[in-house]
């Protein structure tokens, strides 16, 4: 099968209104090939996804992100930021964890401030390396968490963030660790879980403050 053949068969496997990014289509497509021909495998892909741009069998959302249009009486809906966030980075298509939101929007999510950020920031295993990174057209910035996350732990990791950085955050509630009880119970997060992963993070400030907040 062609190369052409196989991009357009992993393209049909995808939903309307899902992003399609290029780094899975060359994961895709790499298996049916030597490694010898990797490289000239993958320069071909882009024109590849070029042409069907144009063939109308995929729109383009921004460089290396593609998607089906969905349709609606207006005709095609463009692919929202929110869709590309959620599985570039913070779930992928399967249903793993890979990514939390972290930062003034989380705080604001458990009500301990009414401040809405414009640039949402994301703890993610997408990020290579401990330097942040901001993605102006998603409006993200990117950090590597102190673990990699997963579906067990994504929740404890959020609440490390939470106490971690309370003292930084413009709480506008009298209440704030009651509303971090009140995070903890509604996830159901375990007191030994949440020492065991604190433990893992090696992170003396966080383990300190979850014993004070415990007391």
């Amino acid at each position: 099968m062609n190369c052409y053949n196989l991009v357009l068969e992993y393209i049909n496997t995808q939903e309307k209104g899902i992003p399609i990014f290029i780094e899975e289509i060359k994961e895709y497509i790499i298996q049916f090939y030597t490694h010898a021909e990797k490289e000239k495998v993958f320069n071909n892909v882009k024109a590849i996804l070029n042409r069907m741009n144009k063939e109308g069998i995929i729109a383009t959302a921004y460089n290396g992100i593609y998607y089906k249009p969905k349709e609606n009486i207006f005709g095609k809906m463009l692919l929202g930021n929110r869709n590309i966030i959620q599985y570039k980075y913070l779930m992928d298509k399967k249903g793993n964890i890979k990514g939390y939101i972290t930062g003034a929007l989380l705080f604001n999510q458990v009500h301990l401030t009414t401040q809405v950020p414009n640039i949402i920031d994301i703890a993610t295993n997408e990020c290579k390396n401990f330097n942040k990174y901001e993605n102006k057209n998603l409006n993200v910035i990117i950090r590597k968490p102190k673990i990699k996350v997963n579906n067990q732990n994504y929740k404890y990791l959020q609440l490390f963030d939470l106490i971690e950085n309370k003292d930084n955050i413009d709480i506008e509630v009298d209440n704030p660790d009651e509303l971090i009880y009140n995070f903890i119970a509604e996830n159901k997060l375990d007191f030994e879980k949440i020492i065991k992963y604190a433990r893992e993070t090696k992170s003396r400030s966080i383990l300190n403050k979850i014993l004070a907040l415990a007391r």
